[in-house]
């Protein structure tokens, strides 16, 4: 493995583990946003270079820890994407949903022509179930 793959690679790590410190620190949704029963968060990603990742879904409920960063789904991807805003905002409004698109910040690695800027795209639907969970269960 070359030096620039390693130094790469730790890059990346050190981004993950400073994710993991943050994501760890975070309040739990029960206590950041009880009005939210559950959360639904849809991705969908976009690239014009290259085949985009699989859309993911998720869901998250109050015993999760409030945390709205996510890795940019490349490995070779140093960016991520922060929906906190986008999730403060639908708690403040009172909505139920938001949509919105983002560009990754980050830069790849290809080839043998160094760091280039990330193409991809995420386009994101949040969608809050309000209804209160059953408390005796």
């Amino acid at each position: 493995m070359k030096l620039t793959s390693i130094a790469r690679a730790n890059g990346r790590n050190q981004l993950r583990e400073r994710q993991r410190r943050d994501r760890a620190m975070t309040p739990l949704m029960r206590a950041r946003y009880p009005q939210f029963a559950s959360l639904r968060l849809k991705f969908d990603f976009s690239d014009e270079a290259t085949a985009a990742p699989a859309p993911h879904l998720m869901v998250m409920h109050p015993p999760t820890q409030a945390y709205f960063v996510f890795p940019c789904p490349y490995a070779d991807c140093d960016g991520e994407f922060d929906l906190s805003t986008a999730v403060a905002q639908l708690a403040t409004d009172g909505e139920i949903a938001c949509e919105g698109q983002m560009k990754c910040a980050g830069h790849r690695t290809r080839d043998r022509s160094g760091r280039l800027p990330c193409l991809l795209t995420l386009e994101y639907s949040i969608a809050a179930n309000l209804e209160k969970a059953d408390a005796s269960r």
